[in-house]
């Protein structure tokens, strides 16, 4: 199979997303187009007031939801349901109070002015929608969690012990949570609307255009030769991919759909196959330039501009990258696995040749965020670039109808996790009302005993358990409002606190028993999404391992106020460690080795990692020791071996 060829369709998971037709699609079609020309209309012409513009996002994206999504997952669903509809209307009703009475808002005074009955009651409906929104999206997980934060706002006064509050009355609930910018209406539904918004509909704007098919293509011609070749593509153009998509599970959807077919042919079982790509696709999130959603989260809660977050990002990222890379290529030669033939490599020169302006519009996005332009506008500009760029070949220029699918690709991926930020909103609401979110930092600090590499590991364990319940963005955002504050206190900066949460909160996808990312690829490879689960986890550890050198080193440089070049020698020296890390796990380098090899290498892999210039001394030496007497053992066995040769001819 070339890889221009569209792989057989993949067993599809159960899903409660509607496959519409007739005069409904083109309905619902039409309001996904408008709520995208809505955003980007703002892109251009400036964002509205705050919480005209997040009132005004949540409208379109919580009460579209119930005519995208329905209320039981089944195989196949036709037709919207009556009470969706009016579900549909409610949240247009609801939502739509707040832009009714805008004026009203911006000059009463918050926790002064009286609020309506009709205030109170469009509350009431909000909250239920977005619990009952974020459920058809995510699952029951967050709208619990929610539902208990809410619960404990009203009756926490009730509670005994460190917990206790006074208890809120609903007048003050509704006046916080939806009539300021504090719950419903928050940052984390601006950062939506705004930034991650605008990243999403360029991603799909490069989807459409073909970009997935280039960077598959491109990694195929430029690796495809070597050993394992397909599975180290799959790294590479999952990579790309990732950077700009900036969702896990649509790019083992995606670069998998080619990919796990492709490694399945040349030797590796379906659960490597599906393991390495979800390794590969996790990391998208964490790698410039366009990364989650977190990280325009984290740019708002730490102040810090986002072309500085793609600054301290790139080079964690790479390290990871580099981890998971080398443990592919050691497991393909550990297998005695070869390339792909010549009639399956597409040519290199060709392939730059046909797809290289596609390139251009993210080098474009870049150039404008370093200039100084603000994501949103830098990303608006992009788009606009990426349509005249792609006219000038027929295979990938834009008319009208990819145009349209483009902006409901964005509009739906948005929905997909806004109702699940006003959750977080909802939360990040309660906890400042009620103050819980210092509460647990205590518990947090208390239990570690104020060790922070303690108190690193316990944020670790509550990001594996959220990520059970919860995607990414989801989780991220819990941790952060709950969890950071407890960072800080023991003395790491801001926004490092908030790059080791981002970090942890990326296991939800590929850590069992419940791993999203790992159930994709499972779905698409045929094989067992458990032991998928397993493998991924294996070679995704670097999420877990790399976190640490956050606290402990200047690699966030920025942050600690260190050197570009002191963050790369960090770099460097735990990318070795972590490879000497897969060789010992291994147990083979160019063969295999002795059990003292291996522990050798595990003990290289400690010093190297560990961010001390003496460790990494003892380190270089130990690896360059144990690299030497290898090399020796090698040029001596091909010695013999040659001896026996000629002799073997002589007879």
């Amino acid at each position: 199979m070339s890889i221009s060829e569209k792989p057989n369709n993949p067993p599809k998971m159960p899903s409660n997303v509607r496959t519409l037709t007739g005069s409904t699609a083109l309905i619902v079609s039409s309001l996904l187009v408008l709520m995208s020309a809505v955003h980007l209309y703002q892109a251009y012409y400036g964002v509205f007031e705050a919480t005209l513009q997040r009132s005004l996002h949540l409208m379109f994206t919580v009460s579209l939801t119930f005519l995208i999504l329905s209320f039981e997952k089944e195989k196949s669903l036709k037709k919207i349901s009556w009470y969706d509809i009016i579900l549909f209307f409610l949240g247009i009703m609801s939502f739509g109070w707040i832009i009714l009475n805008h004026q009203r808002l911006i000059w009463r005074m918050p926790y002064l002015s009286p609020i309506t009955t009709m205030d109170s009651i469009m509350c009431v409906i909000v909250v239920l929608l977005v619990l009952e929104a974020s459920r058809r999206t995510i699952g029951l997980a967050l709208p619990i969690l929610t539902s208990i934060f809410i619960l404990y706002s009203f009756f926490g006064n009730y509670i005994p012990g460190l917990f206790h509050h006074e208890g809120v009355p609903l007048f003050l609930f509704v006046d916080h949570i939806y009539l300021t910018t504090e719950g419903l209406f928050s940052k984390i539904i601006g950062v939506i609307a705004t930034y991650t918004f605008i990243f999403i509909c360029f991603g799909g704007f490069l989807e459409i255009s073909g970009v997935g098919n280039f960077y598959i293509e491109f990694c195929n011609a430029l690796l495809g030769k070597y050993s394992g070749g397909v599975a180290k593509t799959a790294v590479l153009s999952s990579a790309m991919m990732g950077s700009v998509s900036g969702s896990s599970v649509a790019n083992v959807a995606t670069t998998g759909a080619f990919t796990i077919p492709l490694m399945k042919k040349t030797g590796f079982t379906a659960e490597e196959a599906g393991a390495i790509e979800v390794a590969a696709s996790t990391g998208g999130q964490m790698l410039p330039p366009i990364m989650g959603a977190g990280a325009f989260i984290m740019a708002e809660f730490t102040g810090t501009p986002y072309i500085n977050i793609i600054a301290i990002a790139f080079m964690p990222a790479l390290i990871y990258y580099g981890m998971v890379f080398t443990s592919v290529h050691i497991m393909a030669r550990k297998k005695g696995l070869k390339g792909l033939p010549a009639s399956m490599r597409p040519n290199l020169w060709k392939t730059l040749k046909k797809g290289y302006h596609l390139i251009l519009p993210v080098v474009v996005l870049v150039y404008l965020l370093v200039r100084g332009y603000t994501p949103f506008y830098a990303g608006f500009l992009s788009i606009i670039f990426l349509i005249i760029v792609t006219s000038f070949k027929k295979e990938s220029r834009f008319n009208l109808v990819k145009v349209k699918d483009s902006l409901v690709i964005a509009a739906r991926r948005t929905i997909k996790i806004s109702p699940a930020c006003a959750c977080a909103g909802i939360i990040l609401g309660v906890s400042t009302q009620t103050g819980i979110a210092l509460k647990i930092s205590s518990i947090i600090l208390s239990v570690s005993g104020g060790i922070l590499f303690f108190a690193i590991c316990l944020i670790a364990v509550i990001a594996y358990l959220l990520g059970m319940g919860l995607p990414v963005t989801s989780a991220y955002l819990l941790i952060a409002i709950l969890a950071s504050p407890a960072l800080v206190t023991l003395g790491v900066p801001m926004l490092v606190a908030h790059m080791i949460i981002f970090w942890f909160s990326q296991t939800s996808g590929f850590t069992p028993p419940v791993c999203l990312c790992a159930y994709t690829a499972a779905a698409i490879s045929d094989g067992d999404p458990m032991l998928t689960g397993y493998k991924s986890f294996r070679l995704s550890m670097g999420i877990i391992l790399i976190p640490f050198l956050f606290a402990y080193s200047p690699i966030i440089f920025l942050a600690h106020n260190a050197s570009f070049w002191q963050a790369l020698w960090i770099s460097i020296t735990a990318l070795t460690g972590l490879v000497c890390f897969n060789i010992g796990f291994e147990g083979f380098l160019s063969e295999k080795i002795k059990t003292t090899e291996r522990l050798v290498f595990f003990i290289c892999s400690i010093l190297l990692y560990l961010p001390d210039y003496f460790s990494d001394v003892a380190g270089i030496v130990a690896l360059s020791t144990i690299i030497g007497i290898r090399f020796r053992k090698e040029l001596k066995k091909n010695k013999l071996k040659s001896i026996d040769n000629d002799f073997t001819s002589l007879k």
